[in-house]
């Protein structure tokens, strides 16, 4: 009988069955994991795109049996499986599943064994209990095991490496200790002595840096030995520059540019002796038992050299710690040179710096100023930190701290332009808001790629009115004649330069006769050792307690509770401010 297709309820039932048939056919096709279809007798009925892409074989090479490539496979120990070994003949012989079978199979198209875990499942029993089908479903391992391959080889090698050479890794770590040591120091002395304290005792009883002087000599100007008596007496050696050639290990490596190994050093001291008595003797005080000397190279130049001795209780230097010596000496003058620069930098911009802050306070009747500039005295953080003071139409003083983003010559140069801008433009208003959008208009467009904090306050002597507005600066800090102080809020805003579209919004306050207002850049109170907010605090409270009289006691207090005698990392700009009323 025929069944009526066109019954709703059989037609629903066979659109359902083909809608399922078609997601199963693109599931099979697209999964990741090969599949193949076996017959009972072996024949090949499908095969997904994964497999033939993972076989090497085209749609035409998937229908013989065994598949050409499988009639090869091999297992992991790199014998060949026998057929009825291979996973789908198992699952159709026993009738049960062989799971996770690894496989090398030769690609079809390249030769190469291509590893992979197979598991073939029996399917479609006959009224004997026998399947007729098979799918046989297998990842590929070949990424993984190339993968493991190249790490257990790599083991290997480390393991080897490692045996031969402890002192070789040890060296390694030395050097990056010496490099740090060298990137993070920006003093020339300090570097100096860093590096003599670091060689010794690790690679030597001793270490003594020459460099050149300003009239052709060398000059012992750091040292350091594993015995301090020892040290007193090498220090005498400072005292006897030498010419910067002739026999003396340090002169043939400064002139030569090549290190000197000198395994006996007994052997040359009489050589020496001629040449400089008086620098041998001191030498030869100290029993050296082998030495050796490394020049430190800087492009084309020689800047100076590094010699190094080993006494009686040492073994000899080797030829093979000459690289290791010699990478130091390299490292020790990319760090001279390093410092060299950045004392040049710092005089440059702290020079410029200075040329264009104000050269003169006005003096206004009424009102006391005092400013300081303290420039960074670590490395070239120098350059960006301003203050200004000019008279405004009205009776009026405009008083500006401001700090261009950035420690270098060209923040410096940005600073003078910026402190231009806003002076041209507070001369044709009143209002500091409106000068300070005027101001970031202006920079966004001339200076795109300069950002700045700056406190701009107009300040009317007449009447103590106090108008101001904040661009990303901390606070001013307004000190009475009462002991209280506090900082100015309100108003902070965004750098100038950050958005072209900033607006600024204007603050007033009134300050009675002999108030005072400290503005003020940030390295004032923001460093390594403290927050901001704690800076902040520690001011406020130095100057309740200080109650200064006049604007130079404000600035004086405020550098001596923050700042003291301890080297800064960043320049520093106060301007004080206080009405007198006379």
């Amino acid at each position: 009988m025929v069944p009526d297709l066109d019954r709703p309820p059989l037609k629903a039932a066979a659109e359902h069955l083909g809608a399922s048939q078609d997601r199963l056919r693109t599931l099979f096709e697209t999964m990741p994991q090969g599949v193949v279809h076996y017959g009972a007798d072996g024949c090949v009925l499908g095969a997904n795109h994964a497999a033939r892409q993972i076989l090497g074989l085209s749609e035409g090479e998937m229908t013989s049996w065994p598949l050409a490539t499988v009639r090869r496979a091999i297992h992991e120990d790199g014998t060949p499986f026998r057929p009825e070994e291979l996973p789908v003949r198992r699952a159709l012989r026993t009738g049960r599943v062989a799971a996770d079978v690894i496989m090398g199979v030769p690609h079809g198209r390249t030769g190469e064994i291509h590893w992979v875990q197979a598991t073939a499942v029996p399917d479609a029993w006959d009224d004997q209990g026998r399947p007729q089908r098979a799918y046989v479903m297998f990842s590929d391992l070949t990424g993984q095991r190339r993968a493991e391959a190249e790490h257990a080889e790599l083991l290997v090698r480390e393991r080897a490496a490692r045996t031969e050479a402890d002192s070789a890794q040890e060296r390694l770590e030395f050097l990056m200790r010496a490099g740090a040591l060298v990137a993070a120091t920006r003093d020339r002395d300090d570097l100096l002595d860093q590096v003599t304290q670091l060689v010794v005792p690790s690679l030597a009883d001793y270490c003594v840096v020459f460099l050149p002087t300003g009239d052709g000599k060398l000059r012992a100007s750091a040292l350091s030995h594993t015995d301090p008596a020892q040290a007193r007496k090498l220090a005498r050696l400072r005292e006897h520059p030498v010419p910067t050639t002739g026999p003396l290990m340090a002169q043939a490596a400064y002139s030569t540019g090549a290190t000197q190994l000198v395994p006996d050093v007994a052997a040359e001291l009489p050589s020496w002796a001629a040449a400089a008595p008086e620098l041998s003797e001191i030498v030869a005080s100290v029993a050296p038992r082998s030495a050796l000397a490394a020049p430190l190279p800087a492009g084309q130049r020689t800047l100076g050299v590094m010699v190094l001795g080993r006494g009686r209780g040492r073994p000899r230097f080797a030829r093979s710690e000459v690289e290791v010596i010699e990478e130091i000496a390299r490292r020790l003058a990319t760090g001279l040179a390093n410092t060299d620069t950045f004392a040049r930098e710092h005089a440059i911009a702290e020079t410029l710096q200075r040329a264009v802050l104000p050269a003169v306070l006005p003096q206004i009747p009424g009102l006391d100023l005092a400013v300081r500039y303290l420039p960074a005295t670590e490395g070239a953080n120098v350059g960006g930190d301003w203050y200004d003071a000019f008279p405004i139409p009205d009776g009026r003083i405009g008083l500006v701290t401001g700090d261009v983003a950035g420690h270098s010559i060209g923040s410096a140069s940005d600073m003078g332009q910026v402190r231009s801008l806003l002076r041209a433009y507070a001369i044709d208003t009143p209002r500091p808001g409106r000068v300070l959008s005027r101001t970031n208009a202006a920079l966004t467009r001339l200076l795109p790629d300069t950002l700045a904090s700056v406190v701009y306050a107009v300040l009317d002597l007449a009447t103590g009115e106090l108008s101001y507005a904040n661009a990303g600066h901390p606070p001013p800090l307004v000190v009475t004649g009462a002991g209280q102080a506090e900082y100015l809020g309100g108003t902070t805003g965004t750098m100038l330069g950050a958005c072209p579209g900033s607006r600024f919004s204007t603050r007033h306050r009134r300050l009675p006769v002999g108030a005072g207002l400290l503005c003020y850049t940030d390295g004032l109170v923001e460093d390594r050792r403290r927050s901001i907010t704690e800076g902040l605090a520690t001011l406020a409270r130095a100057l309740r307690r200080a109650a200064p009289a006049s604007a130079e006691q404000m600035c004086a207090t405020a550098q001596g509770a923050l700042l003291g005698s301890a080297a800064r990392a960043d320049d520093v700009c106060l301007l004080a401010a206080r009405l007198t009323g006379t």
